[in-house]
């Protein structure tokens, strides 16, 4: 993926790139997007809160690329199923960036294989997997203090989530 293209940390988790020139919001809740295309660098992105203000503030998001035919997906569905196909029962793997936010701004980023062919609770467990692996491994870094007790909370958050199965 193209470093310019990753996500900025501090910034909105649905508005997470640096120059933008245009969102299109599919869903939102209480106000807040949490699906949508963006148009960054002449090509489309999904993003998609996909755990929303799990414990501690903590959201999970997933940011796609997207080719034309995605696009043409996206156009050309229904709205319950614009997320399959491209992120659930996924005909191929593709790369995406999982980000995490807490108060709705990204802390954290990491580029994931997303794996074809899962479905939503496999897929699931394997993000989150993913993500505490992910977490665990930022945690034993050298981090501001601040910076590492955000990273505490978001791998206890995910900790939960992957024990409850919820």
């Amino acid at each position: 993926m193209d470093e310019s293209l990753m996500p900025v940390l501090g910034n909105l988790a649905w508005a997470p790139y640096a120059a933008i020139e245009r969102v299109e919001i599919l869903d939102r809740f209480n106000g807040v997007p949490t699906l949508g295309v963006l148009k960054v660098q002449g090509s489309d992105h999904l993003f998609w809160r996909a755990m929303g203000y799990v414990p501690a503030r903590i959201a999970v998001w997933i940011y796609v690329p997207l080719n034309a035919a995605d696009v043409d997906h996206l156009d050309n569905c229904s709205p319950a199923d614009l997320l399959e196909g491209l992120i659930f029962d996924s005909h191929r793997e593709r790369y995406v960036t999982v980000g995490v936010a807490e108060d709705n701004r990204l802390f954290f980023e990491r580029e994931w294989l997303l794996p074809g062919g899962h479905g939503r609770p496999q897929l699931r467990k394997e993000l989150l997997r993913f993500l505490l692996e992910a977490l665990m491994l930022a945690r034993d870094q050298d981090l501001p203090l601040s910076r590492r007790e955000i990273v505490d909370r978001a791998s206890q958050a995910v900790h939960e989530l992957a024990i409850s199965g919820s």
